[in-house]
C-alpha cells in the first residue's frame, strides 16, 4: 500500500510539468531571444532539474503523509499542494504569456510558500524537510533568473 501512495506522490507532482509544458515550447525562440544574467544554465539543465525535483517533492509528500493525515500533518500537506499550485502557474505566465514581471511576483510568493513549508515541516516530519530543501534552494535560483531577467529586458 506503501508503494502507491509514493507513485501516488510522484505522478501528482508532476502536474505543473502538464500546466506548462506546452507553453515552454511556444515560447523558447521568444525565451531564448532575452538578454541572459550571469550564471543562466543551459536550458537541458532546467528540465532535468525540474524533474528529479519534482520526484523529490513526491517523496517529501510520501515521507510527510506515510503514517496517515493527522492534525500535525494537515497544514503541511495543505500548504504543499498550495505552493504546487502556485508552481504550476509560474510556467504559463513566463513562458506562455511573457509576463516576467508578473511571473517574478508568483515566483516571490512561491519562495515564501516553501519557506514557510519548510518551517511546518521541520516540525512535522524531518525527512520530508531535508528532501525539501534542495527544491528551496533551486527555487531561489530560479528567483535570482527571473529578476535578473525582468531588470535586463
Amino acid at each position: 500500500m506503501q508503494i502507491v501512495k509514493l507513485v501516488f506522490w510522484i505522478l501528482f507532482c508532476q502536474l505543473p510539468t502538464l500546466a506548462g509544458g506546452n507553453a515552454v515550447s511556444t515560447g523558447l525562440p521568444w525565451y531564448q531571444g532575452l538578454v541572459q544574467p550571469l550564471f543562466t544554465p543551459p536550458n537541458w539543465l532546467f528540465g532535468a532539474a525540474w524533474g528529479v525535483l519534482y520526484v523529490l517533492m513526491g517523496v517529501s509528500a510520501f515521507l510527510l503523509t506515510r503514517r496517515g493525515l493527522n492534525s500535525e500533518v494537515r497544514k503541511p500537506l495543505i500548504v504543499f499542494i498550495v505552493q504546487l499550485a502556485v508552481n504550476a502557474l509560474w510556467t504559463p505566465v513566463f513562458f506562455g504569456r511573457q509576463e516576467i514581471g508578473l511571473a517574478l511576483l508568483i515566483l516571490t510568493a512561491l519562495v515564501l510558500l516553501n519557506f514557510w513549508l519548510l518551517k511546518l515541516l521541520w516540525k512535522a516530519c524531518r525527512g520530508a524537510f531535508w528532501i525539501s530543501v534542495p527544491y528551496v534552494l533551486w527555487l531561489c535560483f530560479a528567483w535570482y533568473l527571473n529578476c535578473a531577467i525582468w531588470l535586463l529586458n
